[in-house]
Formats: C-alpha cells, structure tokens, sequence
C-alpha cells in the first residue's frame, strides 16, 4: 500500500513537472439570480464578487480555487390586503410589499476547468459556503443553517486578454433549514417521526453572470 501511494505521488510529480503548471490569479464578480427551491418566493436579483486562482496543469485543464462573497435569497411580493383582508381598504389601501430574503454566503469554490477551441470553457466543482448574514428573523422564519455545500456547473468564453465571461447555474445540496422547520413528534411508544417529505426540502439555487479578469505571471 504504501509503495502504491509513493508511486502515485512520484506519478503526480512527474506529470505537474512535464505539464508546466502556470498560476494565474484573478477577479471575478457579477449578477446572481437566486430563489428557494419548493417556496412560495420568488427569484431574487443581487451580486457577487471575490477572486481566483486558476493552477493551470495543461492547456486545456486547470484547477481553479474561488473565494467569493454572494448575496443570495428570494423575493416573496404580495399585497397590503392579501396579508390581512378584514383591513378598511379606505385606510389599508392595495398597496404593493415586497420581502427580500437575504443569505450571504462566503464560499469556497473548487472548479475544474475545461478549455476547448479558442476560448470556450466548461467549469464543474463544489463550492463550501458558510453563511455570513441573513434577515430570516424578521420575517419570522427562524435561523437558516451556517454552511451549504453546493455543486456549481457552466459555461464560459476566455479572451486572449485575460477578460472572459461566464454562466453557472448554482445548485444548494443541503436543506436551508437542516429540516428543523418540519414538525416532529412521537408516537405513544415513544417512537421519533419526521413528517417532511423530497417536496418540503428547500435548497438554495442561483443563476450567475458573472465577469473575471486573470493576471498573467511572468
């Protein structure tokens, strides 16, 4: 076994000394395009921003580590009377009211990227995300968990200059609420249920549009 791993490690050596691994660190930022999955809100425009650094193995492969800040949640729109309809509409005109949901994330993203033809790119990984912030407790819906783990997926388009352009969809693999908003309860012989179902779980999911400039080393 140990005579296997010490072979792997030579094998990785060799190959990252032959591929000439180059680093380019970089910026990136954009719009996210965010909703809860199985809610009643709906999607939420805001942005994200942070920085990269693609370890690039072969011309058509890098590892591509992000630290990113992204502000992501939903949007829930209804009117002053639909909220409480026994309202004097003389008094409580019908009258718009917007929530915004907010989850601010700090998230570690670790993308694999694929470069074909002239500059056209494919990127898949996981992304890490801690939450930094959120509003959930004043709209009454308890405090969301502190980490997501996330699988990212896209496309982009590099140009020769270090400017590229890319869309991700973001998809949240971990319950908001780690289900501690279902209700549970025991049976008379002291059994445990849990009443949520697939269709109660509520996960985080963002488009991105995002913009990146990658410095070139010397």
């Amino acid at each position: 076994m140990k005579k296997t791993l010490l072979l792997c490690c030579l094998a990785f050596v060799a190959f990252a000394a032959n591929a000439q691994v180059s680093i380019q660190p970089g910026v990136r930022g954009g719009i996210n395009f965010s909703k809860l999955t199985n809610s009643d809100a709906d999607m939420k425009t805001d942005f994200f921003i942070g920085g990269s650094l693609a370890i690039k193995f072969t011309k058509f492969y890098a590892l591509q580590p992000e630290l990113t800040y992204s502000r992501q949640g939903a949007k829930a729109s209804f009117y002053y009377n639909e909220l409480s309809p026994s309202f004097d509409p003389v008094f409580y005109p019908n009258r718009k009211v917007e929530n915004r949901y907010s989850l601010d994330y700090l998230s570690l993203g670790i993308i694999n990227k694929f470069t074909f033809g002239p500059g056209f790119q494919v990127m898949v990984g996981p992304s890490f995300d801690f939450k930094v912030a959120d509003n959930f407790d004043s709209y009454g819906y308890g405090n969301p968990q502190d980490f997501d783990l996330s699988l990212v997926a896209g496309i982009g388009f590099a140009l020769k200059n270090g400017l590229a352009f890319d869309l991700r969809l973001k998809q949240g693999l971990v319950d908001i609420y780690g289900y501690d908003r279902f209700n549970t309860y025991y049976d008379q012989n002291g059994n445990y249920y849990n009443n949520y179902s697939a269709d109660d779980i509520v996960l985080n999911q963002v488009i991105q549009v995002g913009v990146s400039y990658s410095f070139k080393m010397k």
